[in-house]
């Protein structure tokens, strides 16, 4: 839920102009608060760093695709295998904390 309100709060702060515009800018305010109230109480039963790494990671592959495919910004190789390097980053924290638990 933290990342969905991240992304909606991101999306309508791209399509506000620069906080220029009333209903995008407020609800990407509404869609950050929210992120943050879901993000602290995740951190109540998940690890910070792993908390961190999954919200930053997941919420930067989401960001990408939402600005290809609805602000219609490039996709290049790079961008391809900077997702893809994001992507393996999360699984491999993911696989480390099973491993501790």
């Amino acid at each position: 839920m933290a990342i969905a309100a991240e992304q909606v709060g991101t999306s309508a702060m791209k399509a506000s102009n620069g906080f220029s515009q009333l209903l995008p800018t407020l609800l990407a305010i509404a869609g950050y608060s929210l992120s943050m109230l879901w993000f602290g109480r995740s951190m109540r039963v998940l690890p910070m760093g792993f908390a961190y790494a999954l919200w930053v990671g997941i919420g930067m592959v989401v960001a990408s695709v939402i600005g290809i495919v609805i602000f219609s910004e490039l996709m290049t190789p790079a961008v391809i295998v900077g997702l893809l390097f994001v992507f393996v980053g999360i699984l491999v924290l993911n696989s480390a904390q099973q491993e501790v638990a």
